[in-house]
């Protein structure tokens, strides 16, 4: 009796692996409610810090998009979810999803992309024009022209949703870009540097400040090397720009998506 047990329940299991199977290599698009609703459960408790409510963007990018950076297709899409971007702040959810889950998650952000975007509030021509008046090209580049002191914005609109650009303009130390790690040096002689980390070692730092000039100081000749997580050298433009010009520079960075 034991045995024939066994038998109908490998019977069992070799009948359901088809339709799991079936259920992961179906089109995105063709999932059924059920598996997009589980999906958005996953994403608002796993992905929705970063990308915002309803993928609407914010420390990661918007996904109301129907055409998606990284995931041209479905396949590519789930291996996304699944494995993550190497180099970036994408992490792989290959230990906390399952195939099924991680296709449920999928075919949710895959939705999106059916959903009518939220309007960005401001003028981006307007906004272009600010952000050459406002002197941002002295610190940040981007289509390979501008400054080196702040992060390449070439693709900044498609890797950040409309809400964190706004914040990084009012609240710059909100949060604190990869890279970027502000430090303060004080010599044993009492002059005090202050700049981006480039490159630090057991003897040596090398800072940038904030006029672009790189320090390359010996940690033996220093009384003081106090690193500063939310420091930042980027002033805030919450009173030096109105609410309307911050509109329209937010809607001008958003159209940065890498063409150069």
């Amino acid at each position: 009796m034991t045995r024939q047990l066994a038998v109908l329940s490998c019977l069992a299991s070799l009948l359901l692996l088809p339709l799991n199977a079936a259920a992961q290599t179906k089109p995105l698009a063709e999932a059924p409610p059920a598996d997009v609703a589980a999906g958005q459960r996953i994403f608002d408790a796993q992905c929705g810090l970063c990308h915002g409510r309803d993928g609407a963007g914010g420390m990661g990018p918007n996904l109301q998009r129907a055409t998606l950076r990284h995931a041209a297709d479905d396949r590519a899409l789930i291996d996304l979810v699944m494995n993550g971007i190497p180099a970036t702040e994408m992490p792989a959810f290959v230990y906390s999803l399952t195939e099924r889950t991680a296709w449920q998650t999928a075919a949710y952000v895959r939705s999106l992309g059916r959903v009518a975007a939220r309007p960005i509030p401001g003028d981006a021509q307007r906004g272009a024009a600010r952000y050459d008046s406002s002197g941002c090209a002295a610190c940040h580049t981007v289509g390979g022209r501008g400054g080196v002191l702040g992060p390449d914005l070439t693709s900044v609109g498609a890797l950040r949703g409309p809400a964190y650009l706004r914040e990084s303009l009012v609240d710059p130390g909100a949060a604190h870009p990869t890279g970027y790690l502000v430090v303060r040096a004080v010599t044993t002689g009492g002059a005090e540097i202050r700049g981006i980390r480039l490159n630090e070692d057991v003897f040596w730092i090398h800072l940038r400040d904030s006029s672009g000039k790189v320090h390359a100081l010996q940690k033996a000749d220093l009384s003081l090397v106090e690193r500063e997580p939310k420091g930042t050298l980027m002033p805030s433009y919450a009173t030096r720009l109105s609410a309307p010009d911050l509109d329209d520079l937010v809607a001008y960075l958003a159209t940065l998506r890498g063409e150069r």
